[in-house]
């Protein structure tokens, strides 16, 4: 069975109402596909973010022209060595993660 956690971003309203778009980050503790660039950009439906305080992201949030720090879902692909995980976001792209970096989605 899939193992799914969240991860911080920014989130922002996305073309449609029940999607918007996240961004990510690249650090010390987030990597696209193992190599350290700058952000990873992506949309996703409003089910999959929530808000800082892990609150559900509502219809109404954020306000148009507004960006909020947040969460995105990702699914745990597999382990990676010296403490790193390999996950996928809802915008399809892997990316590798410090367990550190995850955060519970229960």
């Amino acid at each position: 069975m899939a193992k799914f956690y969240y991860i911080q971003c920014r989130i922002e309203r996305g073309a449609f109402t029940n999607e918007r778009t996240f961004e990510i980050d690249l650090s010390d503790q987030v990597r696209y596909g193992g190599e350290r660039e700058g952000q990873l950009v992506g949309t996703a439906h409003v089910a999959h973010l929530r808000k800082g305080n892990q609150e559900a992201i509502t219809e109404d949030d954020p306000s148009y022209g507004e960006v909020i720090r947040g969460f995105v879902r990702c699914r745990l692909i597999r382990d990676l060595p010296a403490g790193w995980v390999m996950v996928e976001v809802p915008s399809a792209d892997v990316i590798h993660v410090s367990k550190s970096a995850l955060v519970s989605s229960e």
